[in-house]
This record gives C-alpha cells, structure tokens and sequence, in this order.
C-alpha cells in the first residue's frame, strides 16, 4: 500500500508539473512583436507636435502605455549607438557600439560602426561593407531565434547602422535604403544578390520608379507655411521653406536636393511587404519585426526641427504610422507594438539665436581640431599633430602616423589636450576615457544623471575616444551645408536624450506614466511576454506594462 500510494503521489506530482509547464509554453503570446525606432524622435519633437496629431500618433499616445519622457540614458547620442540599446538591453559601452564611428588606435583607422568585411551590400558590391560584427552582444532577436528557431526576426530601416544594430546577429533578414537603388541587403560570398533582394522586389521597383522621377517635395499640411523663415547660416542667406531651396554648401555650386519625404513611406511599404511574404505572426510561433523610420534624422540634420520641413514631415509620418496601425489591425493575429526613438535633438544654431538663446553658435569642427592640436604641439614642443577625431567629440591621442602613442607621450598629450578644451568658452565639460571608465553612476533617477555619469555609460576602452567632450547647449557643431547637415549631432543634455516609449495593442489600457525609464529596459519587457529568458548580465530590467495574461516580470 505504501509503495502504491508513493506511486499515485509521484505520478500527481508529474501531472502537476506537466500540467505547470504547459500552461506556461501555452501562455497567450503576441503572434507578432514589432519594434519600431523613429530616428531623432526626442522627447521634445513628440511632445512639440503632440496636439497635431491625428492619424498613428494619436492613436499610439490616446491608447497605448506611454512613457513621453523615457531616456536613451548615454552622453554620446547618435544613431547607432542609440539604436545598439534598443533591443539589446545594454547601454553602449556594453553593445560595442559606442558612437556612429570611432578611431581604431592599433591600426589608425577610422571605423564604422557597422562595418563587417564578411558582407558585401546586394545592390553594389563596390558599396561599403557593413554587417553585425562590431555589435558586441546578442538581441532580442538572437535570443528568440536560440530559443524558438522556428520564429522569424526581420529588420527594415532607411539606415544600414539603424537595421543591422535591430536586427542582431541571426536574423532571417535584413533590409535598408539605398536611394535610387531601393532596399538591399548583405550577401555573403556564397550568397545570390538577386535571390536576397526578391522579398523587396515589389517595393523596389516602386522606389526606384519614384526616385527617377526626381519627386518634389510640397506641402502636405498647408498650416506648416506658418514656420516658414529665412535665417543668415555661415554666409549664406537661406530661406526655410517648401519645396526646399536647392542644397548649397558654402564655396560650392548648388545640387540636386534628397527627397527624403519617400523614404518613411519605401520604409513601411518594405514593412508590408515582409510581413507577407515572411509570414510573420502567422505560423504558430512568435515573430519579430524590427522598423527604423530614418527621415526625421535627416530632416531634423539638414533643415532643423521647427521649420515648415518638419511640421510637414511629422504629418506625413503620422499619416503613415495611421495607415501602418490600421494594416496590423487587418491582419487579424495578436501584435505588441513598441513605438520609441534612437537620440533627441534641438536645432540649428542661428535658428536658436533667432529665438533669443544666449548660446546658441555655430562652430566649424574643422578650425576648432586645429585649435586644439596647435595649442597641445606648443605646450609639448612637437611637429606633428596629435589629436584627431571622427566627430568632434571623442578625441584621440595619436602619432603621426595616426596611430596609439606609446603611454607615457598619450599621457601628456590627454592632460594638454584636456587642458586646452577647459580653456574654451564653448565647452561645458570634458571628460578622461580613464575617468570615465572607472566612475560608478549613483542609484538615482536616470532623469537626474550628470553629464558624467551619462558619457560613462558611451565608454568602452579600445572605441572610445581618449577624451569626451560636452559643448554647451545651443552650439551647433556643423560646417554648412544645407537641407545636408546644418545642425550636428546632439549632445548629453535632456532634450538630446529623452526619447518617449510607448507600448501599444488592441485592447491596451491606455496610460501615461510619469517614471523616468531607459530604452535599455525595452528588450527585457518584450522577452518576458514573449516567453524568451533573457542573458543575466543586461543593464535594463523588465516592465509590468499589463499586457494580457504576461508573467509579471521577474526580480
């Protein structure tokens, strides 16, 4: 009797343990999860044009679980570093990906972020080579892929460095824009360049039609006129308006201006069209599509964030999210939605000295290295310079060969080069590698974050520059170049890094919260309603966001 009834208790217990572990493999899971990143779509941009909104916007913010005021938490804010924490769940002084490039000091070389010599681009075998290699851990679509090989991971972006730090390391695929050529993709060398770019065939032929029609950009929104302004930008006089003035950098002829109004539309027609032709949501596991809408970088880059350029662009883009929504809602499947932005952004210089800002100046990064390099070769007698740059924020110490100084040289070159920077009236802050990498960032809210603790979370030794440096808010590091680049990148400060997060699905309970998060806790909320464990070693934790039936995140 007793071996009988120890028998009937272990064969109850298996039941119970079966029983626990199918329901937890049966948990309603979204079919398809899609991450989509808005390129330069600070804190201050989505809340700027908050009352316009009529059509995607609205309906993400009306219905959706939105933190307006979240942080991309790091002090080096560009795309692809922005871009690295999305689905990682690491700052970028853990993803490798520090900054959109950097010096290598052991060969001399400047890197892109997402070079990889082992891809070439489909369209071009001549185009740069970019690829995951640099990318220096897993994503969520690595980890969903480990464990569900079954699901599909898919990345379509405007920008290679956008798609490529999203889509990880094992995506089934990955696409960008190429202007006139449409979406490619990398190709191995074992690998059929027209057979990677047939999910985009349709796609392509559209935008390769509409680029040989050279499209005019006018106004979509008439209202937009109201911003429309002429500003003195270096020696030239340009007039902000639609369709914008011809491109002019100074000392050269006028050419041909980009239309970047095409690119958001391409970039969710691609989205469309992979998810039909991946099937993705529709095959029993869950899926992942990862969307980089890259316009807003390029515009907020080249004509500023308050113009009639913007206003336009934002309309267009929320008609556009509008239409995307309402595609997902006809595909009849559970979809989790997570709407978010890569880095922030203020505006061109003169615009802001217009608007009375007591800082606001143009500074040419050019002339301003040379400063640097001619004060550090007097105070340490040498013949070369020693210092250079990729971006006019991290700096480098150098010989003339371009290469790592032997440590006892590279010590005197920082201190003189930090001393040379803390003399200038436009720097607000600059900051040792050294110092940087050895400071711990107090328990605090990442709202209140210094300046330091911010480029702290940028640092990696070996990608990094020797030195950081903070310029003042309001400065635009930027040669001119119009509709191209007349505002640079953005710096450490809140309108620079703080980045809504919205999570959306049909059904949502809609919520405004006020806690100041980071994008780095994106990936972890995703994976725990998707079932996927996640690495131990990431720097952001789970969100309960009340997605249906989700375990409640774990400790």
């Amino acid at each position: 009797m007793r071996l009988a009834a120890r028998l009937l208790a272990f064969i109850a217990a298996a039941i119970v343990s079966v029983g626990g572990a199918t329901a937890q493999l049966s948990q309603p899971r979204p079919d398809l999860v899609v991450a989509i990143s808005v390129d330069q779509f600070g804190s201050l941009l989505f809340n700027r044009w908050r009352g316009a909104y009529r059509d995607g916007f609205k309906r993400l913010a009306e219905e959706g679980i939105v933190y307006a005021n979240a942080y991309q938490s790091h002090g080096i804010t560009e795309t692809c570093a922005g871009h690295s924490t999305l689905l990682t769940g690491k700052h970028p002084g853990r993803t490798g990906i520090v900054a959109n490039e950097w010096y290598d000091p052991k060969t001399g070389k400047q890197i892109y972020c997402v070079a990889d010599d082992n891809y070439a681009q489909a369209h071009d075998p001549k185009a740069r080579r970019v690829g995951p290699a640099l990318l220096a851990t897993s994503t969520l679509g690595d980890w969903l892929k480990e464990q569900s090989p079954k699901s599909r991971v898919v990345a379509v972006s405007g920008k290679d460095r956008a798609a490529i730090t999203m889509g990880g390391h094992r995506a089934d695929a990955i696409f960008w824009y190429a202007d006139a050529a449409g979406f490619t993709t990398m190709v191995g060398k074992d690998d059929s360049a027209a057979d990677k770019l047939a999910p985009v065939a349709d796609v392509n032929a559209k935008a390769q039609a509409l680029a040989a029609s050279h499209p005019v950009w006018t106004y979509q929104d008439d209202s937009c006129r109201r911003f429309e302004d002429t500003y003195q930008v270096g020696k030239l006089t340009w007039r902000s308006t639609l369709p914008p003035e011809m491109p002019v950098e100074e000392g050269k002829a006028a050419s041909r201006v980009r239309p970047l109004q095409i690119m958001d539309p391409l970039t969710i027609d691609a989205a469309r069209e992979l998810i039909g032709r991946y099937q993705l949501g529709k095959r029993g596991v869950t899926d992942l599509l990862a969307i980089s809408l890259s316009a807003t970088d390029f515009i907020g880059h080249g004509y500023g964030t308050q113009g009639p350029e913007m206003c336009d662009h934002i309309r267009r883009l929320d008609a556009g999210v509008g239409e995307f929504l309402a595609f997902l809602d006809g595909l009849d499947l559970k979809v989790l939605v997570v709407l978010t932005g890569d880095h922030g952004g203020s505006d061109f210089s003169e615009r802001l000295a217009k608007q009375g800002f007591p800082n606001a100046k143009r500074i040419d990064p050019k002339a301003l290295l040379a400063d640097i390099n001619r004060d550090v070769k007097q105070r340490l007698s040498l013949d070369f310079n020693p210092v250079i740059s990729p971006d006019s924020v991290q700096f480098y110490a150098v010989d003339r060969s371009g290469k790592q100084l032997d440590d006892g040289l590279r010590e005197k070159v920082i201190e003189a080069a930090m001393s040379a920077f803390s003399a200038r009236p436009e720097i607000e802050q600059a900051f040792r590698l050294t110092d940087l990498l050895d400071h711990k960032i107090p328990e605090s809210a990442v709202s209140d974050y210094s300046l330091k603790d911010r480029f702290s979370q940028s640092a990696m030794a070996g990608r990094t520059g020797d030195i950081v440096v903070a310029y003042k808010s309001g400065i635009s590091v930027a040669p001119v170049r119009l509709t191209r680049f007349i505002m640079g990148h953005p710096g450490p400060y809140r309108h620079d890094t703080a980045v809504p997060i919205i999570f959306w699905w049909n059904g949502a309970s809609s919520q405004t919260r006020l806690l100041p998060v980071d994008t780095t806790l994106i990936a972890p909320t995703l994976a725990n309603i998707m079932g996927v464990k996640t690495p131990a070693d990431l720097d952001g934790s789970c969100l309960n966001i009340g997605y249906p039936d989700a375990p409640v995140c774990p400790r």
